[in-house]
């Protein structure tokens, strides 16, 4: 089992100068650090999400069917998914601080450039900007929790930071009723800016860390000697179940209004489902700080469980398709945080390189997932596409537990 180098900073961060200061700002850097890791990854999820909730106000002026939504959320995780091999590396050597800076700047000039597009192709470029930022703010949000927050609180941290990823589908499904339907989805999206100003402000002032490296029983090796097994089982899990959730989430308002509840009411049901999420979230964090192991068997079972709430969101009966919707997102999508918990603490002298993994992972099931499932509602149903995703959690469940067992036999090894 790999044994992390001991590092200046790598549970307070940065010695600041002064005497009585150096304890309050010493005590302030977590929760400073957890604001802005939270507001970046926030605004990096922001593009797509508001898009996908927002899309019942905006068809008619941007002609976006469930293919072409489908279609936009795919390329922005495309994109991301594209690059995010070598922006665990990048956000090694650059540090979170400049890292959320990049991915707060990108993910601002993304919503802005949405509330202003005429047409549907520079939509499309308005999410490549985007999906830069997601691909940087991925591995630098958690390098920052990982460098910020003291390494006994990092299952809690770990939930609060991914909690991330719901809050901007709950900020996406609040800004239905409050302001889509009443001031026009552009007002929305250049409201939207204002999150990732919180993330670029508040980054506290960590480095990168010299010479990135592993220490194993005394030998060093370098990060070409991680042992990639586990995480591709585990970024698989990823994919899949990303997938499915990525689809709830993106298509949640127009499935809902698609069976006769008024969009008003969609936005709200998004946004306690989306509620729901980040309470999950946060509370298999606070478990996973007072458990030793079986991280990964409760993602296992949390996806294994999902698979029913998909089948019954295809049953296509309103009461249903809001119930199931809001509990698979609670259950579908509340396992990200104990995943990467689980990651940075088994590759803890990496922990860039290993969660750009799993974020990869995330993001071609973000590009798979709306992909298949605009087709499939545009073309067939949202009942059969709903069928699909159950098939993918289910899938999803059972590569968590194997990648569990090589990982565990790796540790142990």
């Amino acid at each position: 089992m790999t044994k992390p180098e001991s590092e200046p900073g790598q549970t307070r961060g940065a010695e600041p100068a002064g005497g009585a200061g150096r304890g309050t700002e010493e005590r302030l850097r977590p929760v400073q650090s957890m604001v802005s890791a939270v507001s970046a990854q926030t605004a990096a999820m922001m593009p797509a999400f508001a898009l996908g909730a927002l899309t019942v106000t905006m068809r008619d002026d941007l002609g976006i069917s469930e293919t072409r939504l489908g279609d936009a959320v795919a390329f922005f995780f495309l994109l991301a998914a594209v690059t995010s091999p070598h922006a665990g590396a990048l956000t090694d050597r650059l540090g979170p601080r400049r890292s959320l800076h990049a991915a707060t700047v990108l993910s601002a000039a993304s919503v802005l450039v949405i509330a202003a597009v005429r047409s549907y192709w520079l939509l499309l470029v308005a999410l490549a900007v985007g999906a830069i930022g997601l691909t940087i703010a991925g591995p630098g949000t958690k390098i920052m929790v990982a460098q910020g927050v003291p390494v006994h609180r990092h299952g809690l941290a770990f939930g609060i930071q991914t909690a991330a990823i719901p809050s901007s589908v709950l900020l996406a499904g609040l800004a239905v009723p409050t302001i889509g339907l009443t001031f026009g989805w552009r007002w929305a999206f250049a409201a939207a800016a204002l999150v990732p100003l919180v993330g670029f402000a508040l980054a506290p002032p960590y480095a990168a860390r010299p010479g990135q490296t592993m220490r194993s029983e005394g030998a060093t090796r370098g990060l070409s000697d991680i042992d990639y097994g586990p995480l591709n089982l585990i970024g698989l899990a990823a994919a899949l179940g990303s997938a499915a959730c990525t689809v709830m989430a993106a298509f949640f308002v127009l499935a809902v209004t698609e069976v006769g509840i008024d969009a008003g009411l969609a936005g709200y049901l998004l946004a306690a489902g989306s509620g729901l999420v980040i309470a999950t979230r946060i509370g298999a964090g606070w478990l996973a700080d007072r458990l030793a192991r079986g991280h990964l068997k409760v993602v296992s079972a949390m996806l294994a469980f999902s698979t029913a709430g998909y089948l019954v969101v295809a049953t296509g009966a309103p009461l249903l398709v809001s119930l199931g919707g809001i509990l698979t997102l609670g259950l579908g999508w509340a396992w990200t945080g104990l995943t990467f918990h689980t990651v940075v603490r088994a590759y803890s002298d990496s922990p860039g390189a290993a969660t750009g993994m799993v974020s990869g992972g995330l993001n071609v099931g973000g590009v798979v997932g709306p992909f298949v499932f605009g087709r499939l509602a545009d073309g067939v149903s949202y009942g059969s596409g709903f069928v699909v995703m159950a098939g993918f959690a289910l899938l999803a469940a059972v590569a968590a537990d194997i990648g569990r067992r090589r990982l565990e036999r790796m540790i142990s090894g």
